[in-house]
C-alpha cells in the first residue's frame, strides 16, 4: 500500500453529520460534486541522522468538490473543513496515525487550512494541505 493509500484509508475514519466521505480518489480531483481526492505535493523534506536513518516530511492536499451555490452550502462546507482540521489535530494528539507499511509515522499536521480554491458555477474545489512525518 502506498503512503497516499494509507492516508486515504485513515481519512475514511472521518465523518460528520454535515457530510459523509464515501470515496477518496488518488492523485486527481474528479469533476463530480461530492467527490474527494488526496494529491501528493511535489515537496518532500528528508533529514538524515548520523546512523543513516531518515525522517521524511511529505505534503498531501486533501481536495473536495462541494456544492457552493448558496450561502448555506458554503457555511456547511466551512463547518465540514473546520471539523476535518480538528479531527486531524486530535488524531495527532492521540498519536493515531495512518498505518504506513514499513514506516513509523511520528506526526501529522494541517499546514494549509481548508479553503475554497477553484470555483465554478454551482460548486467549488475546497482543499487543505497536511504534512505527514515518518521515519524510514
Amino acid at each position: 500500500m502506498t503512503v497516499s493509500q494509507s492516508l486515504i484509508s485513515w481519512l475514511r475514519g472521518f465523518n460528520t453529520d454535515i457530510r459523509r466521505i464515501n470515496k477518496i480518489n488518488t492523485g486527481i480531483q474528479p469533476a463530480a460534486v461530492e467527490d474527494f481526492a488526496v494529491v501528493k505535493e511535489p515537496t518532500v523534506n528528508v533529514k538524515k541522522d548520523v546512523f543513516g536513518d531518515e525522517e521524511v516530511t511529505a505534503h498531501y492536499t486533501i481536495m473536495a468538490r462541494l456544492p457552493s451555490n448558496s450561502d448555506p452550502d458554503r457555511v456547511d462546507n466551512e463547518a465540514f473543513g473546520e471539523a476535518m482540521e480538528t479531527w486531524i489535530l486530535n488524531k495527532n494528539h492521540l498519536k493515531e496515525y495512518p498505518d504506513i507499511d514499513g514506516y513509523k509515522v511520528t506526526n501529522i499536521s494541517v499546514t494549509t487550512p481548508f479553503y475554497a480554491g477553484k470555483t465554478e458555477t454551482n460548486n467549488s474545489v475546497y482543499q487543505m494541505t497536511v504534512a505527514l512525518k515518518y521515519e524510514r
